[in-house]
């Protein structure tokens, strides 16, 4: 069990709003090509779940995409901003980074956060001090590395009334500092993990979990990563098997199972995840989807570099049963040759037996099926959807559903096969 140190302090939440100003300054030196695909992001702050709105999103927000190159050095510093249910984040400056010195090159990623204020309570007001997190993964010439880092300075209690300020035990990660009515707190996690293919680095500063709401604030994340043989360019891109938006693009069902490209490819291997199932929540009324993988293969040489994400299902049943379709799979493809450029395609985007009701039909039969068949709340059938395109990025969707609610007139697109994949020889 954890030891847990406690103060008696009761607290009552109320919401303050407020403005963030936003300052980014990139900048960087000469740029050099390696032979390593890295990749750098982070955020001072974030709220998520319970019933308090994330009012400025990923506070300080950050990132270096997928590059060979290093000599990246990238900010974006905040003033700070007053957080609904929370208090005050002070001043964050969040820096990404890539460096190449001598057979070294590192990915680095480092947050400062002032303080944090949480200034709600009758009996005083808390300030957590001195926060930070550095997150690095580097090859040293001789193999990978990485290193996480996270502390805060200093916790102090400013009680209301006379008294003096109190300087409180500083949390950690095994023994958060609970103070009833108010909050948890505690140092964020550290992940690093190196093997012979790259490293990556993982750090939060702190967590707050907020009594009466359960809001939890992180402060101060960082991410690098490096992984080898980036001989040629980076890839970058997604797939999924299922996903849905409403009108307005707020997520109903998100990227499930999702499947991130990763920066230097996956050596010609096909890598996977897989699940049986999804619950489809108020679009499950209409469709439903089984036997879900994802998945991507790369690779690349010093004068080629490509590959595919893919998004497939195994049995699509829409409007119980009214049509059917199996193996539907959607499949981004996208190759680069040095001195010939890049291509990309939807080659491998397909569909298998597609029934409506018990006869067997042809795919632009689907494609007219609801003129044929009547499911409530099916507006429209959509397949092999390109989405964007361009000579070295692709994406497709297999099967695209708008539904529609009779009741209130709304949108959701569902995404049934979804797949986008890029490769980048000058990132």
């Amino acid at each position: 069990m954890r030891n847990i140190r406690t103060f008696a302090l009761s607290a009552a939440a109320a919401a303050v709003v407020g403005a963030v100003l936003v300052v980014p300054a990139p900048s960087q030196a000469a740029l050099t090509n390696t032979s390593f695909g890295m990749f750098a992001a982070g955020f001072g702050s974030r709220v998520t779940g319970g019933n308090i709105p994330a009012n400025s999103g990923d506070l300080g927000y950050q990132t270096i995409g997928c590059t060979r190159k290093a000599g990246y050095d990238v900010n974006n510093n905040t003033a700070g901003a007053k957080v609904p249910g929370v208090g005050t984040i002070g001043a964050t400056t969040t820096k990404q980074r890539t460096v190449k010195s001598g057979s070294t090159v590192k990915s680095i990623s480092e947050h400062k956060i002032a303080d944090v204020v949480l200034d709600k309570s009758p009996l005083g007001k808390v300030t957590v001090e001195g926060l930070s997190s550095v997150s690095q993964a580097w090859w040293d010439g001789k193999g990978y590395k990485a290193d996480s880092k996270a502390k805060i300075a200093h916790v102090v209690l400013d009680p209301a009334g006379p008294g003096q300020k109190i300087d409180l035990p500083i949390p950690g990660r095994d023994k958060p500092l609970v103070i009833p009515g108010i909050a948890t707190i505690g140092l964020g996690n550290t992940v690093e993990k190196t093997n012979a293919d790259g490293a990556e680095a993982y750090a939060n500063g702190i967590w707050i979990k907020l009594h009466g709401t359960d809001s939890e604030v992180i402060v101060g994340r960082s991410r690098a990563e490096i992984n080898g043989q980036a001989f040629s360019g980076v890839f970058s891109g997604f797939s999924n098997s299922i996903d849905a938006t409403a009108l307005g693009g707020v997520a109903k069902v998100g990227k499930n199972p999702l499947t991130n490209a990763g920066c230097a490819g996956t050596k010609g291997k096909l890598k996977t995840k897989s699940i049986g199932h999804v619950p489809l929540g108020e679009t499950g009324d209409i469709v439903d989807v089984k036997g879900l993988t994802s998945g991507q293969r790369s690779n690349q040489t010093k004068t080629t570099a490509g590959g595919y994400t893919f998004g497939e299902v195994a049995n699509v049943n829409i409007g119980d049963g009214a049509i059917r379709i199996e193996a539907i799979r959607a499949q981004a493809n996208a190759n680069f040759v040095k001195g010939k450029g890049s291509t990309t395609s939807i080659s491998g985007t397909k569909f298998g037996d597609i029934y409506i009701g018990k006869q067997k039909v042809s795919l632009a039969q689907l494609e007219s099926a609801l003129s044929r068949v009547d499911i409530p709340g099916l507006a429209k059938i959509e397949t092999k959807v390109v989405v964007e395109r361009s000579k070295n990025l692709v994406e497709v969707v297999a099967l695209r559903l708008t539904l529609l609610d009779a009741t209130e007139g709304t949108k959701t697109v569902v995404n049934i096969g979804h797949a986008k994949f890029k490769v980048n020889a000058n990132k």
